[in-house]
């Protein structure tokens, strides 16, 4: 005979994890579990539990396909331990998987939409401000050399005077020190010209930095305007129910990605053989889904003592 027993997970949404906690009558229940296995009665490890989709609302944006495929997956972080196939799909099983879409799911795509806007504008004062440390860079070392341009040409024009004046005293002014001179004051005239450019372009290098300047305390006051709600909006504690088994089936109510979803079906099958939770914060069955390795989903020591132990393994 096998006993399937109703757990509830009540589920805590903080900004820093989830939280699972465990309910009175959970540990009721897989007392009563342990107790009837010692009797000499079969669990859900003693054969394979067959399940289907039910009611999948479109609005978590998931095909059955991909549902199929994490369930999948989820599966498999237990049998690939167990050695068998204790979870196995089949059209119309009475055992369904659920998603129920419902205010905790669309706090969640709430939160992951902002969580979007804050790492664009994240993205985009980063860009903002590597471009004005380039801008700034050129800036400088062009205005650099227009004051060295600049110095360059009043003593260059400082020295032509002189000479001029000179010249003019002395009344002994040749066609060809004229001439001399004149070309001279023909190439002072073409530096000024020159600097005059390079003082235009310098003063539009200034309005782009400026400008610049301008666009990133935009961008930052509107960061912090988006914290700000972050913070009122999700900043504190929510509880509610992420996934559930009940004994007769498992509902999904939240999650942020497919690896996110993944832990929380492979949590809930754990459930579904009769496993509490476990003391270690890596582990799958822990009461807290934060320290997992989302990207590595995998059975600790202590999910397999529990699972050894459910299932009777030496």
């Amino acid at each position: 005979m096998r006993i399937y027993l109703k757990i509830i997970i009540l589920i805590i949404l903080v900004l820093s994890g989830t939280v699972f906690y465990a309910s009175k009558a959970e540990e009721i229940k897989l007392g009563a579990t342990k107790a009837l296995r010692e009797l000499g009665w079969s669990t859900v490890c003693d054969e394979t539990l067959h399940y289907s989709l039910g009611n999948i609302d479109p609005r978590f944006n998931i095909s059955e396909e991909e549902i199929k495929a994490i369930i999948s997956e989820a599966e498999n972080v237990w049998e690939s331990k167990l050695g068998k196939n204790v979870f196995q799909y089949r059209e119309g099983a009475e055992f369904k998987v659920n998603f129920i879409f419902d205010e905790r799911q669309l706090r969640t795509l709430e939160k992951d939409k902002l969580d979007e806007q804050l790492d664009n504008l994240e993205y985009d004062k980063n860009n903002l401000s590597q471009e004005y440390k380039n801008k700034y860079a050129t800036y400088n070392k062009a205005l650099a050399i227009y004051e060295k341009n600049i110095q360059d040409y009043k003593d260059q024009v400082s020295t032509f005077n002189k000479t001029v004046e000179k010249l003019n005293k002395s009344g002994e002014i040749t066609k060809e020190k004229y001439e001399e001179m004149k070309d001279e004051e023909n190439e002072l005239a073409e530096m000024k010209e020159d600097l005059d450019d390079e003082r235009d372009r310098l003063s539009g290098l200034a309005d782009g930095i400026n400008k610049l300047v301008k666009k990133e305390n935009s961008i930052v006051n509107n960061y912090n305007n988006k914290i700000e709600t972050y913070k009122d909006r999700f900043g504190e504690a929510v509880e509610f129910n992420q996934g559930e088994y009940n004994g007769l089936e498992i509902d999904i109510y939240q999650f942020h990605d497919n690896n996110d979803l993944k832990l929380v079906l492979a949590h809930e099958l754990g459930h579904a053989l009769g496993i509490g939770h476990v003391e270690n914060s890596k582990s799958i069955m822990y009461y807290l889904m934060e320290d997992q390795d989302l990207d590595n989903i995998s059975l600790t020591t202590e999910d397999f003592d529990a699972v050894k132990n459910i299932c009777k393994m030496e």
